[in-house]
C-alpha cells in the first residue's frame, strides 16, 4: 500500500496518530487546595544599571579657573594663613562626645563660668553617643572662624601654615578635654604646640580625676611647649611642697619627657606657671580673673624647687639600680 493510499484511508476513517503532549485540565482548582507560602515565592530582582563614571579628563584646567595661590608673595600667603588659622583671643576647647568617640569642640570663652569647670547636666559630654540636645554652637560673634582644612590642600601649604595653627594659645577646660584633644592631635601635632592653659584640674572620684594622669601622659609628646599655665581652684593646700607633689604625681610623664628631649632634667619646670587664685578656697569667675588680672602663685620658687627635688630623686633612684 502506498503512502498516498494510507493517507486517504485515514482521512476517510477520521483516525490520526495522537501527538504526545501534556494533558490540559479545563476546570478551576479549589482555592483551599492552593497554598501560598510567603517564603517560597520566587521574586525576580532587577538590578539597576550601574552608572558609568566618566573618565577624568586628561586636559588641564584653563588658566582662568586656577588661582595661583602658591605664586603669591610669602607675605600675602602669611596674611591669609593668619586670618584662616589663628585667633588672637585664643582657642577655647571643651570635651564632648561625637559618634561614641571622645573628642573636643571649640567654644566661646564665656562657657567657662565657674571653677572647677565640671560639666553640669546641660553642658556635660555624654557617654551615650551624640548629645541628645543637639550640637552646641561652635562660633559666636567675636570669635574668629578657623579653617584648619586649609592645611590638607598640599604639603607646601601644610608646612607653611601648621606652625601658625598650632602656635595659638589653647585653653583647655579640664584634663578630660586635654586628653581628648591630644589623642586626636597625634604626637606629631602635639610637638608643634606652644602655649596651653589648663583651666581646671579634674576633681572628685569619677572620670574627671582619672583623666589627670592620663591627660599628662598624652601631653608627653608636647616637648616644645613654651608655656604651660595651670588655672582654677583644685582644693590643694597653698603650701609649695604640697602643690608641687600633687602636680608631680599626675604630670611626671610630661615633666620627664620634656627633660629627656631638652637634655635638661628640670627643663619643664621653667615653663610652668600656676595662677595665684588657684588656692583661694572657693570657685572664681574665669572672666573676672581674666579682666582684672591674676598674678602667679606667690611661692613659685618653692614650687619649682620641690619639683626639681622630685625629678632629681627619680633620676638618682634609676642610676642606683644594679645592672
Amino acid at each position: 500500500m502506498s503512502a498516498t493510499q494510507s493517507i486517504q484511508i485515514a482521512a476517510a476513517t477520521g483516525r490520526y496518530s495522537k501527538r504526545k503532549r501534556a494533558q490540559v485540565n479545563y476546570y478551576e482548582e479549589d482555592a483551599a487546595e492552593v497554598e501560598y507560602e510567603k517564603g517560597n515565592q520566587s521574586q525576580v530582582e532587577y538590578s539597576l544599571p550601574k552608572k558609568r563614571r566618566s573618565a577624568p579628563s586628561s586636559k588641564p584646567l584653563p588658566k582662568r579657573k586656577i588661582f595661583p595661590f602658591l605664586q603669591l608673595p610669602a607675605e600675602i600667603r602669611n596674611i591669609i594663613y593668619e586670618n584662616c588659622l589663628s585667633d588672637p583671643a585664643g582657642i577655647y576647647l571643651e570635651a564632648t562626645t561625637k559618634k561614641y568617640r571622645r573628642t573636643v569642640q571649640r567654644c566661646p570663652e564665656d562657657r567657662f563660668r565657674y571653677f572647677p569647670a565640671m560639666p553640669d547636666s546641660d553642658d556635660g559630654a555624654s557617654d551615650s553617643g551624640d548629645e541628645e540636645k543637639g550640637p552646641r554652637k561652635e562660633s559666636r560673634p567675636g570669635m574668629r572662624r578657623l579653617v584648619p582644612s586649609l592645611l590638607a590642600v598640599c604639603k607646601q601649604i601644610n608646612q607653611e601654615g601648621r606652625d601658625i595653627l598650632y602656635g595659638n594659645h589653647f585653653y583647655l577646660a579640664d584634663t578630660l578635654a586635654m586628653h581628648s584633644f591630644l589623642v586626636d592631635l597625634t604626637p606629631r601635632g602635639a610637638s608643634l604646640l606652644k602655649q596651653i592653659t589648663l583651666i581646671c584640674w579634674g576633681q572628685g572620684r569619677g572620670i574627671h580625676k582619672a583623666y589627670n594622669h592620663a591627660g599628662f601622659a598624652a601631653l608627653a609628646s608636647a616637648t616644645n611647649l613654651e608655656k604651660f599655665k595651670v588655672h582654677g581652684y583644685r582644693g590643694w593646700s597653698a603650701d609649695s611642697k604640697s602643690v608641687a607633689r600633687t602636680f608631680y604625681r599626675d604630670a611626671f610623664p610630661w615633666l620627664e619627657a620634656v627633660g629627656a628631649a631638652k637634655g635638661k632634667l628640670d627643663a619643664a619646670v621653667d615653663i610652668i606657671e600656676v595662677a595665684c587664685n588657684s588656692f583661694t578656697g572657693q570657685p572664681i569667675w574665669w572672666l573676672n580673673t581674666q579682666r582684672n588680672g591674676s598674678g602667679m602663685y606667690k611661692d613659685m620658687d618653692g614650687f619649682r624647687a620641690e619639683l626639681n627635688n622630685l625629678l632629681g630623686g627619680r633620676m638618682k633612684m634609676i642610676k642606683s639600680r644594679p645592672r
